[in-house]
């Protein structure tokens, strides 16, 4: 029966060549977006699984109503962490995390080396909750002073030319401001 079925589809298509290549690019084109919407949920339900506590991590989002649009920010008003840490009981524990956007990278800059990276303010549980690797200091005490900074393996060979005694070096914020290095 099988063999008279494979018969007939090849008949089939052998009368009707058009039909066969609409039929063939409609199931390659349904298989492929069928792949592409699999690793794209894949890939969104595996961000940040390396966290100790990932599944207790929760996102915040704002929600902006502009003339027409509703615009969703991923920033959200800084005290609002402290807030919901202290009125809410099921909130164990929260941190505020923002990006600096000022017309591209900021500069930081040590002694006559000044380059751009990327920065990101949080507040001082930051290493609590996430759970990033330190290569020096202590995570408990990296944020505790508002001057202070945690850069990358990558910045502190950019800014100091090693990753070695760098614990307490000046960093120079923009030009304006100096930050502590812990």
């Amino acid at each position: 029966m099988l063999k008279h079925n494979l018969l007939m589809i090849y008949r089939n298509f052998k009368r009707n060549k058009s039909s066969l290549f609409i039929n063939l690019i409609g199931l390659s084109t349904g298989l492929a977006c069928a792949l592409l919407i699999y690793l794209w949920v894949n890939d969104e339900l595996n961000v940040d699984k390396f966290h100790e506590k990932d599944s207790q991590l929760f996102q915040v989002m704002q929600n902006v109503k502009m003339t027409k649009d509703i615009i969703t920010w991923e920033a959200t008003p800084g005290p609002l962490a402290e807030a919901l840490a202290e009125e809410m009981p099921e909130v164990e524990s929260a941190v505020s995390v923002y990006e600096i956007h000022l017309q591209g990278k900021p500069n930081l800059s040590f002694k006559d080396k000044k380059i751009k990276a990327n920065c990101l303010f949080v507040s001082k549980d930051f290493f609590n909750i996430f759970s990033y690797n330190l290569i020096e200091g202590n995570a408990n005490q990296v944020l505790a002073d508002k001057n202070s900074i945690v850069i990358s393996e990558e910045l502190a060979i950019k800014l100091f030319n090693t990753t070695k005694n760098v614990i307490g070096k000046m960093v120079d914020f923009q030009n304006e401001k100096q930050l502590w290095y812990f």
